[in-house]
């Protein structure tokens, strides 16, 4: 009344004598058709109501629920109580009269059922039927089963509900599921139809197992992916939708993050850049825990991941020349010393100015390791700016911009040396490949980009000497190694 009479305001005495009109006239009933004008509105306020829908499975019974692009306002459902999905009870969400179709190709062996004032639900992908062509069902009874058929790719049941034909969104033991989630394990819902208005009873707690599937080994500076499997300890089922929280390293190291099983009972986290320490065995320790819930009991997994780390050394000259009254030895110099780590680091002792003996001089010797992480990396770098060896009986050997490195990572192992040689005053051309070999006769010989590999690493010397009685001169060595690479 009150709409009309505001009207009456605008439109003087002729909108009067309806109001008047309207007072003496019973109503009659309208349609659903004249109600809703094919949209679900009735009259002009409000919406037809829906049916309270329970989710279509077997009291208690755990199902997870997806879509995807282009599937349209509807849901695919499986189980994740690890029961099969295949054959499981479909019931009626709501009352209604069902229709059984068949849709070869589509949506295979389906039921409709229609609940009144438009509202109607579809069950696609049916294994078999239920209930008769034409029977009215109650809320909770059986109307098939989860199937395949169709143009599906797995057993399922496709839902959807229609008001008056349009696709509407899907509420469910009375609240809604939007939004969808674009992949099973994301989000589950849990049936209390077919409970007799009690609530479904509680599961027994089922022991589990969790399993390690993550990496052998981590690298500092790089992501890492760790990752479990979470099954039931009977029957190895796996179980879906659980939290898994997964740690690397420990005390103030610790690194962690979490992951969500999926059908398949998988859940994996990245760690985006690993920070832990180098200890002796080069190890970090890794974790994987299920706290359990109502359903599922707790379990854990431990694993021990092999920290990669790199190694070093580098030193500009070395040699040890007993030679009867001139003997002469020279340590390593200038030496970087073992570098070992699983970070990053530069080391550089300071170059020495010269080295000057009877039978070897040489200027500027340096030396360097340079490690670097993500992933990880050792430089190894020794120089020297001239040298000169010269011993009694053989050819004297100059040097100069002598330059050797080698470098190593998990992936590559590279090397490399430059410098000018002559021997007796006159220059040689040296091949660019490694361990090239001068005889210098009575048995001496030198050896021009020594490279030795080993499973880890390579040293590099740019020159090497032996003698006869112990002779033994290195000028700009490099060695460097990537370890705990598997």
């Amino acid at each position: 009344m009150r709409t009309l009479i505001a009207r009456a305001k605008r439109g003087g005495v002729l909108l009067a004598a309806l109001v008047a009109a309207t007072l003496l006239t019973p109503a009659a009933p309208a349609s659903a058709a004249e109600d809703t004008g094919g949209t679900g509105v009735t009259g002009a306020t409000g919406t037809l109501a829906e049916p309270a829908f329970l989710a279509p499975f077997e009291c208690g019974s755990q199902w997870t629920y997806s879509t995807y692009p282009g599937h349209g306002n509807v849901l695919d459902f499986i189980r994740s109580d690890g029961k099969e999905t295949l054959g499981s009870p479909v019931l009626a969400s709501a009352p209604g009269v069902a229709t059984r179709r068949y849709q070869e190709g589509g949506a295979g062996q389906y039921i409709v059922l229609d609940h009144g004032d438009g509202w109607v639900t579809e069950y696609m992908h049916l294994d078999t039927y239920g209930v008769e062509d034409g029977a009215r069902v109650a809320q909770g009874q059986k109307i098939g089963t989860v199937g395949s058929t169709g143009a599906s790719t797995g057993p399922h049941l496709h839902l959807q509900h229609k008001l008056n034909g349009a696709l509407q969104d899907i509420e469910l033991e009375g609240g809604s599921l939007v939004p969808y989630p674009g992949e099973y394990g994301q989000k589950f819902i849990r049936s209390t139809n077919g409970c007799g208005g009690t609530e479904p009873p509680e599961p027994v707690q089922k022991d589990t197992t969790l399993t390690w599937t993550g990496p052998a080994s981590a690298s500092n500076g790089s992501a890492a992916r760790l990752s479990a499997t979470l099954k039931e300890k009977d029957g190895g089922a796996p179980v879906a939708g659980r939290k898994v929280a997964f740690t690397l390293g420990s005390g103030a190291a610790t690194q962690g993050c979490e992951g969500t099983t999926d059908a398949q009972g998988a859940a994996s986290c990245t760690v985006p850049s690993v920070d832990q320490p180098l200890n002796a065995d080069a190890t970090v320790p890794a974790a994987a825990a299920f706290a359990g819930d109502k359903e599922y009991k707790a379990s854990e997994a431990t694993a021990s991941l092999k920290l990669q780390y790199v190694s070093g050394r580098a030193y500009g000259l070395a040699a040890r020349v007993p030679v009867l009254l001139l003997p002469l030895t020279v340590a390593p110099t200038p030496d970087t010393g073992a570098v070992r780590t699983a970070g990053a680091e530069n080391r550089a002792p300071a170059c020495t100015q010269n080295v000057q003996a009877l039978v070897l001089s040489a200027e500027a010797p340096c030396a360097r390791v340079v490690t670097t992480t993500g992933p990880s990396r050792s430089t190894a770098t020794a120089t020297l700016a001239r040298a000169t060896v010269g011993l009694p009986g053989l050819p004297v050997i100059q040097v100069s911009g002598v330059t050797a490195t080698s470098s190593s990572s998990c992936t590559a192992k590279e090397g490399s040396v430059s410098l000018d040689l002559s021997i007796a005053g006159t220059p040689v051309t040296v091949p660019d490949t490694p361990n090239h070999t001068i005889d210098l006769g009575i048995g001496a010989k030198l050896v021009v980009n020594e490279r030795t590999e080993s499973a880890d690493g390579l040293t590099v010397n740019a020159l090497h000497l032996t003698a006869p009685g112990g002779v033994d001169v290195i000028l700009a060595s490099s060695t460097s190694g990537a370890h705990h690479c598997a």
